[in-house]
């Protein structure tokens, strides 16, 4: 099996699975999806808070950071 290779931004999560689950339940699935969402958000919330209490005028976008690259 040939295996991908990306460059990670610091700060940026990735998620590894090591093997497939096929047990998983779509409840359980939704539950991860929704806890990594919730953390998404929150980390934006917080970068444009501070960015607001900095006084910078730019718009933080979804990836955590300035600017509009989305890898």
């Amino acid at each position: 099996m040939s295996q991908r290779r990306k460059r990670k931004t610091p700060g940026r999560r990735v998620w590894v699975f090591s093997e497939l689950n096929h047990d998983l339940q779509p409840e359980q699935i939704a539950r991860i999806l929704v806890a990594a969402s919730l953390e998404q958000a929150q980390c934006e919330a917080d970068a444009r808070r501070l960015a607001a209490e900095m006084g910078n005028s730019d718009v933080v976008d979804g990836s955590g950071g300035e600017g509009g690259r989305h890898d």
